[in-house]
């Protein structure tokens, strides 16, 4: 029997080197301040190479393989945030900050969005989350 975490196929453009939402997260609401739309997510720039492949670089750096990105903070000029998923894991990405922190307290995506939810405008202060240090570094 499969996981409750496991993660259908996606939604969108089905050719293999296109970013995609998977059907879980599209099927539920994103909370206030966030969406799970495509378009309005720029899967794109982010997870398909126009400012580098967010997916290559997590898998490298901070070793999560087939991480997907469930949904973003809605634009904000000084903001890029992904909510993602790899190995049945929940994780989110500053991309101003350049930060990939696990959430530790949560183990469903339901339960994510209610205190996303609760908190409002895409805050995520009472997620008990554990920042993830990077396994590469950069040689001179």
């Amino acid at each position: 029997m499969a996981s409750p975490l496991i993660i259908e196929a996606s939604t969108t453009d089905a050719s293999p080197s296109a970013p995609s939402v998977p059907t879980k997260a599209t099927a539920l609401t994103p909370p206030t301040g966030w969406t799970n739309d495509p378009d309005s997510m720029d899967l794109d720039y982010y997870w398909q190479g126009r400012n580098g492949d967010l997916k290559a670089t997590l898998a490298e750096w901070h070793n999560l393989p087939d991480a997907q990105p469930l949904i973003t903070r809605l634009p904000d000029p000084s903001d890029a945030i992904f909510l993602f998923q790899s190995g049945g894991k929940y994780y989110i990405w500053n991309g101003i900050e350049g930060v990939v922190c696990s959430i530790d307290e949560t183990t469903s995506l339901e339960e994510i969005y209610m205190t996303i939810g609760e908190l409002g405008q895409g805050k995520l202060g009472v997620l008990l989350m554990t920042r993830l240090w990077q396994s590469k570094t950069w040689k001179d």
